[in-house]
């Protein structure tokens, strides 16, 4: 009897789907290869969970110094070291994060994987060549997340730059406009691979299921 792992994910400010793990001939091989990036990924998962909460301290700090007005913004100095020292938080467990999924992906044998799904017959075959694509979507679209979440980072460190004792609210209204437009793009990037996560979490035990692995 083998077992599978799910994938995770999730998105309170940006944390991601965890992938189940499932357990197998070839198709041992292609079994191997997914549950043991599965298992990789889960460590992932445990960062991005950390450095959700750590987003949602951060969107808190910001909207309190600017929910507080101009006095307040000139006195808030502890406030910018706080954030100052979270981004540098939240900008480590993203490249520890970013490192393990690579690896994780890294590891899996794609073209082998297709190899061993173009031999099989009509039905396993196309549910394979599904699971395959999402694969390949997946590590597609957690770089674009990435890509944008580290684009918000910088954001957030523009906009902080203008939060001093002498205040530019122009500046500040532009760099804020900026940030919410990059997180609203990041934001979407990491429900596009939330999606992907928990279509591949439904695609592969289906298809163990189609080349006869015994699963539970």
């Amino acid at each position: 009897m083998k077992k599978t792992y799910l994938l995770s994910a999730c998105l309170s400010s940006f944390a991601a789907f965890l992938l189940s793990g499932c357990s197998p001939d070839s198709s041992t091989d292609f079994y191997d290869q997914l549950e043991g990036h599965a298992k990789s990924e889960q460590k992932a998962t445990t960062l991005a969970e950390t450095r959700s909460r750590k987003d949602e301290i951060s969107v808190n700090t910001y909207q309190a110094v600017l929910d507080a007005g101009a006095e307040e913004i000139k006195r808030s100095q502890n406030e910018r070291d706080e954030l100052i020292a979270l981004n540098a938080e939240r900008a480590s467990l993203l490249k520890q994060e970013k490192a393990i999924r690579r690896e994780a992906f890294a590891k899996l044998d794609i073209q082998d994987l297709k190899d061993y799904v173009s031999g099989l017959e009509t039905v396993p075959k196309r549910e394979g060549t599904k699971l395959i694509q999402v694969i390949e979507q997946r590590e597609t679209s957690f770089a674009t997340f990435a890509k944008q979440y580290s684009a918000s980072m910088n954001a957030e460190e523009k906009l902080l730059s203008y939060l001093t004792e002498k205040p530019n609210f122009v500046k500040i209204d532009e760099a804020t406009a900026d940030l919410n437009r990059i997180v609203r793009q990041a934001t979407s990037a990491l429900s596009e691979f939330n999606r992907l996560t928990a279509r591949y979490n439904e695609l592969k035990p289906a298809f163990y299921e189609e080349v006869g692995l015994n699963i539970k």
